[in-house]
């Protein structure tokens, strides 16, 4: 009954979001948590490949919960399997509630383990708090080791040159995704800043690469697509929910990935798009979690960049 299971699912960033909440959901309430990493075409990643932390967690998809449905109390964004069907109440959705003390009376009056499961966090939760427990966070050192060769190699970083960061989300974000042409031509113009640029589309990286004053971490696999068609084609996912979002993330390209964040996280990061995974960025250079972050004092500003 004491226990909370936080459910990760999604892509890193909202995985992220989901652990980093789950983490401060437990300690506020004194429940017991677990969490949930299913290994799936939004992440094929495991928890363990990109975490060095002991924490207990289990590999289960969503749809493995459906025969429990009715041993939880439900507090979570969206119920596409009708995990919450069988419960007069359904599901609580934390997005929605108003305050921690709202949350602890929810938690007083569930009946049994409550079932987390969120992409965004939620906005009763400080970004005070949030920080605080981000700075805890223990990435595999095998990542950070390789973020900081490229930054070093390329004299980037508090120990080298102040950098410009952009993260240019293509492949599931459709026409909410970053202006790639436009941000091509700002960077182009501006030949005295350097610039980093990440993008989970490959033909992205390869024509900004040509760029002079551009570096590019250069990965051993990009997204790729889930069945064939455009990225936003209507797919199934491992629980058998349908989305318009065409993605296969293999653990090599959600590994890349995360080192790009963690680069990313060293700049002056040039706001693109609602991408989760540059929010994340944002809150890692925020929290001062990396040691070898860039100084704001020392950087370019936005305005200068023209962004």
């Amino acid at each position: 009954m004491n226990e909370l299971i936080v459910y990760c699912d999604g892509g890193f960033g909202n995985r992220f979001n989901a652990l980093v909440s789950g983490l401060l959901l437990a300690r506020r309430t004194g429940r017991r948590a677990r969490f949930v990493w299913p290994v799936n075409n939004w992440c094929g990643a495991a928890f363990g490949d990109l975490f060095d932390m002991d924490l207990p967690v289990v590999e289960r998809e969503l749809a493995t919960f459906v025969a429990e449905r009715d041993r939880h109390t439900y507090l979570m964004v969206e119920d596409r399997l009708g995990l919450s069907g069988g419960q007069a109440s359904g599901y609580t959705n934390p997005m929605q509630m108003p305050s921690w003390q709202a949350l602890e009376a929810f938690f007083h009056a569930a009946r049994a383990p409550v079932f987390y499961y969120t992409a965004l966090v939620p906005g009763f939760i400080s970004e005070t708090e949030v920080l605080s427990q981000v700075r805890q966070l223990r990435f595999r050192p095998g990542l950070v080791a390789r973020a900081e060769h490229f930054l070093a190699s390329q004299g980037l970083g508090a120990s080298g040159a102040a950098f410009v960061g952009i993260q240019i989300r293509k492949t599931d974000f459709g026409t909410r995704g970053a202006d790639d042409a436009t941000l091509f031509d700002i960077v182009r113009a501006k030949e005295n800043h350097r610039f980093f640029v990440c993008s989970d589309d490959a033909e992205v990286e390869r024509r900004f690469a040509q760029l002079p004053n551009v570096v590019i971490h250069r990965k051993r696999a990009h997204v790729e697509k889930l069945v064939e068609g455009g990225w936003n084609a209507q797919t199934t996912d491992h629980s058998g929910r349908l989305y318009p979002f065409n993605v296969n993330r293999s653990a090599a390209s959600v590994e890349d990935a995360l080192v790009d964040l963690l680069i990313l996280s060293c700049s002056t990061i040039v706001n693109t798009s609602g991408s989760t995974f540059l929010q994340t960025a944002m809150r890692i250079q925020a929290s001062g979690l990396r040691a070898h972050r860039a100084e704001a004092a020392s950087r370019p500003s936005l305005a200068a960049v023209g962004a």
